[in-house]
């Protein structure tokens, strides 16, 4: 009889570390969890992704998508200036944060496109920005208040989103040079859209 309620004993004893066991495994692992979740993650932006899977996929060197390469490039750059404008010139740091934040999207797009262009399409871009007028960006170049600044990045992202439109259409379907134009396109469109809704808020 001693021996049966020893046994017993020692079976309820093993039992109740089991579950302990089992229990403090559980809690361990639901704090991994909890410390995966919280860790910091940096999120690739959309745009600035699709671009680099295209021109990783595509023939970069075909004289179509170098045309539509420079162009891209050179509305991108003009919107930056316009972006930097508004984002100095922002009521507060929210708004700040979001304008630096699609400054650094349009920056990479940039500079991700022009890391595309063969000597052909650096030597384009080399003489466009030779026939800019000087001084046609003097006006964009000195401090404006938040709204005239605003309204200057709007109106210039809505031109670019345009002539990238434009550039699609004339451009054969499934073309590198056409999603080209289209993912630029599409990129413009949203930062027009964002300083669209911020424009609004602002007025209400």
């Amino acid at each position: 009889m001693s021996d049966a309620r020893e046994r017993q004993a020692e079976s309820s004893v093993a039992e109740k570390k089991k579950r302990r066991g089992g229990k403090e495994r559980f809690e361990e692992r639901s704090l991994l969890l909890a410390d995966d979740e919280d860790a910091p993650s940096e999120v690739p932006n959309p745009d600035v992704e699709a671009l680099r899977a295209l021109v990783d996929a595509a023939d970069c060197q075909c004289a179509p998508y170098q045309s539509v390469a420079v162009a891209a490039v050179q509305i991108l750059e003009k919107a930056l200036r316009y972006e930097r404008e508004a984002a100095e010139a922002a009521l507060s740091l929210g708004q700040q944060e979001k304008m630096s934040s699609m400054v650094e999207t349009a920056d990479q797009a940039a500079t991700v496109l022009r890391d595309t262009l063969n000597a052909q399409g650096h030597k384009v871009m080399h003489l466009c920005s030779k026939q800019v007028a000087p001084g046609a960006d003097r006006e964009s170049e000195e401090s404006q208040p938040w709204w005239f600044a605003l309204s200057n990045a709007l109106e210039v992202l809505e031109q670019g989103t345009d002539q990238m439109t434009s550039l699609t259409t004339g451009q054969p379907a499934g073309s590198a040079a056409r999603e080209l134009s289209q993912l630029t396109a599409q990129l413009l469109r949203s930062h027009h859209d964002a300083l669209l809704l911020e424009a609004e808020e602002w007025i209400s």
